[in-house]
């Protein structure tokens, strides 16, 4: 059975930092709905990834739940580290948001500026944790 293009992603988001030293916890979406995807720590400091997929020759939107969006919003409101990372194959780029945004993200019909953003030529997984920690 071949991997869903989530499932590849994943793999690309753990190759990418295996030297960053991150503890990764990846959950089941049914477990419960809204949770993002993957917990990450480093150094104690703790975050929330959900992992998308975005095949549209422009980015102008994120496929996010009602619950995805409520729990991201009401998560950020109390302090919570909590980002959407998308894989943009048709820009060839990885692009981080996040989750405070949530709503405009969803609703969003103009192109979209991610918080963060690198090509796919690119070891990315370093500076995408820096920039996790340091925002």
């Amino acid at each position: 059975m071949p991997s869903k293009p989530e499932s590849k992603f994943w793999k690309r988001l753990q190759k990418n930092t295996l030297n960053q030293d991150v503890h990764w916890t990846r959950l089941e979406s049914w477990a419960v709905p809204g949770v993002p995807d993957l917990h990450g720590i480093v150094n104690g400091y703790a975050f929330w990834v959900e992992l998308k997929i975005n095949n549209l020759k422009s980015l102008k939107s994120i496929s996010l739940s009602p619950l995805q969006i409520s729990w991201q919003i009401q998560y950020c409101d109390h302090g919570g580290k909590v980002w959407n990372l998308v894989d943009h194959p048709s820009s060839r780029t990885v692009n981080l948001f996040w989750g405070g945004r949530a709503q405009e993200l969803a609703m969003q019909r103009e192109p979209l500026t991610a918080d963060w953003s690198e090509n796919y030529d690119t070891l990315w997984g370093e500076r995408l944790i820096k920039y996790i920690l340091t925002h």
